[in-house]
C-alpha cells in the first residue's frame, strides 16, 4: 500500500479522562501508534453520559492540550483535535448548545452513540432532536445497533432519510463477529452506505489503531477511491 494519511474521528486517545489511556504514558504510546499507522488527524471523543457521566471539560481541555505538546515535543506528523462521544439522552441537544459537551472539532458534526437495543424510532427522534438545534449527527458503530444490523436495507433507507453520517469500527472491518454482523459489514460496504471508518481505540494492544488494515479491507473489497473516502472524513471537519 502506498503512504496515506489518515484521519480518526472516533478514539479514546486521552489518559484518565474515561475508559481510554490510564496513564500519560499509555497515551504518549497510542500518540505514537497513531504516527505508525500513518494518522496525522485524531479526534479525542472521550465518553460523555449527560446523565450518569459528564464530561470533565477542565480536565479534558488539560489532558488535551498535553497529547499535542507530546505530538510537537517528538515531531509527529498528528494534530489531536477536539470532540466527545456522546451517549444519547434527550438532554444531549440542550447540553450541546449550551456548551457542555463538545462537536467534532470545529463542526457542526457530533459524535452520539446508543444502547444496542434502541429502536428505529428513536434514532430517529435523536436525530430530529440534533438537527432542530443545528448539529448534524454521526452514529457511532452502527453495527452495534441490533434494528440496524438485522436489516441493512432499513439501516440505508434511514441513513439516506435522514442524511445521517454513518461510522463503523476499524476492526469490525477486519474481524467482525458472527454471520450477522459479517453480513451487515459486507452490505453496508459494497452499498457505499458506510460515511466514515475509525479505529474507536482505548489502547495500543486490546483496541489498537489499527487504520491501515481496515482501509486496505476497504480497497480490496470495494476501491481504493472509496478507501480514501472513509479514512479522510475527519478533514472536512476541520477549519483553519
Amino acid at each position: 500500500m502506498t503512504r496515506m494519511i489518515f484521519s480518526d474521528m472516533h478514539q479514546h486517545v486521552l489518559w484518565g479522562v474515561d475508559d481510554g489511556p490510564h496513564s500519560e504514558q499509555a497515551m504518549q504510546d497510542l500518540l505514537e501508534q497513531n504516527a505508525q499507522e500513518e494518522i496525522s488527524l485524531v479526534f479525542a471523543t472521550s465518553h460523555s453520559d449527560p446523565q450518569l457521566r459528564p464530561l470533565d471539560l477542565t480536565l479534558y481541555r488539560k489532558r488535551l492540550k498535553e497529547a499535542n505538546a507530546y505530538c510537537k515535543k517528538r515531531g509527529l506528523n498528528l494534530r489531536v483535535m477536539p470532540g466527545c462521544e456522546i451517549f444519547y439522552r434527550p438532554s444531549a441537544a440542550d447540553l450541546l448548545t449550551e456548551g457542555k459537551l463538545l462537536p467534532l472539532g470545529n463542526s457542526r458534526f457530533v459524535l452520539v452513540e446508543f444502547g444496542e437495543l434502541v429502536t428505529i424510532q428513536q434514532l430517529q427522534d435523536a436525530a430530529d432532536k440534533l438537527y432542530r438545534v443545528g448539529y448534524s449527527p454521526v452514529f457511532a458503530h452502527v453495527e452495534r445497533y441490533r434494528c440496524l444490523k438485522r436489516s441493512p436495507k432499513k439501516a440505508m433507507q434511514l441513513r439516506e432519510d435522514y442524511g445521517i453520517t454513518f461510522q463503523m469500527n476499524c476492526r469490525t472491518i477486519t474481524n467482525p463477529h458472527g454471520l450477522m454482523e459479517q453480513f451487515f459489514v459486507y452490505r453496508m460496504l459494497k452499498a457505499h452506505a458506510i460515511d466514515v471508518i475509525a479505529t474507536d481505540a482505548h489502547d495500543t494492544v486490546h483496541r489498537p489503531a489499527c487504520m491501515k488494515a481496515a482501509y486496505q479491507a476497504v480497497a480490496n473489497l470495494c476501491s481504493e477511491r472509496y478507501a480514501r473516502e472513509l479514512t479522510r472524513f475527519g478533514q472536512k471537519l476541520v477549519k483553519e
